[in-house]
């Protein structure tokens, strides 16, 4: 779509939340009755944690494009794997955070990555059944959901985590999020048991982390053993669709993740920025050279930097 297609779909959607928002989906695996003193039998870490990438996996051949572009969501509310994946969701609660941080880094950021994914699923659909309940209609976008990232959450180990403290509280190394304008950290120092979890930055996380938009990187299920080759190859697969050097006009054209999480690729220095971006170019990959020729050219002078629109549309496998 066109930016300014863009631009009047994220208006109608602001207009829409502001009119009629949908409700946030909260914590999703409590009862109502539940709370976050709720105690039941301990469950292992590194048993939990495969059990739970194996029911997405299954989630993945039942209701994800094939290549990961989209998600049949009018499907997974009543796919057995759904099913599976969310009564083992409840068992996150009975899990010890200090156990989970013994996993290695690996296994961890696995965890988070694929945790993150299928809670963003897990709360689209909530979205989607509290719509249908009301009779209204389903959100066109993530953005029509009230606080989606902030307060749709997982009970683990008796903490809520939501999509923000997953993102930028443990895999982007507690980094603050692009909104805490001066903040140097996401986590406070009050957010004990939160800080335990947190992980080494690494960049690639932005290229496997799906928010449910068009623009977002395809959703994929990251597996230990084959994590750094999962990274590449999202990396890769995200810059090839993303990145465009126009070398006539000395200017690069990226996906607005790299603006707002800039400071992640090297950011505000444009050289190191684009650094990053070409080093995440396959070797052969035209827009690599491009990008090559271009800063080896100017050297201190770097090419100006674009940022597409952003298409804010649910990821709808049937849309």
């Amino acid at each position: 779509p066109s930016s300014n297609t863009s631009s009047m779909f994220f208006v109608r959607t602001v207009l829409r939340r502001c009119l009629s928002p949908a409700e946030t989906p909260g914590v999703l695996n409590r009862d109502a009755e539940e709370t976050s003193m709720s105690k039941s039998e301990p469950e292992d870490a590194a048993t939990l944690a495969k059990e739970l990438n194996s029911a997405i996996l299954n989630l993945e051949v039942e209701c994800f494009a094939d290549d990961g572009s989209g998600v049949d969501y009018a499907a997974v509310p009543g796919s057995d794997a759904f099913q599976t994946y969310t009564e083992r969701t409840k068992a996150l609660k009975n899990v010890s955070l200090d156990a989970l941080r013994a996993l290695s880094e690996d296994t961890q950021r696995c965890f988070w990555l694929n945790l993150y994914n299928a809670l963003t699923v897990h709360g689209i659909v909530t979205a989607f059944a509290e719509a249908a309940e009301k009779k209204r209609s389903p959100p066109l976008s993530v953005l029509e959901i009230k606080d989606f990232w902030k307060s749709t959450a997982y009970d683990v180990g008796g903490v809520e985590f939501s999509l923000d403290d997953m993102e930028h509280g443990i895999l982007r190394g507690n980094r603050p999020h692009p909104t805490q304008k001066g903040a140097t950290h996401y986590f406070q120092p009050s957010d004990t048991e939160k800080l335990k979890l947190v992980l080494e930055a690494e960049p690639r996380i932005h290229f496997c982390l799906v928010c449910g938009a068009q623009s977002c990187p395809p959703i994929r299920v990251f597996v230990e053993k084959n994590l750094e080759r999962g990274l590449v190859a999202a990396a890769r697969g995200f810059c090839q669709r993303e990145v465009e050097v126009d070398e006539s006009r000395n200017t690069v054209t990226l996906s607005k993740i790299f603006d707002w999480y800039g400071v992640d690729f090297g950011a505000p220095d444009t050289t190191k920025l684009l650094t990053s971006v070409l080093g995440y170019l396959p070797d052969k990959d035209a827009q690599r050279a491009k990008l090559q020729t271009l800063l080896d050219k100017h050297g201190r002078a770097p090419p100006k930097v674009k940022y597409r629109a952003y298409e804010w549309r649910l990821n709808n496998k049937n849309t």
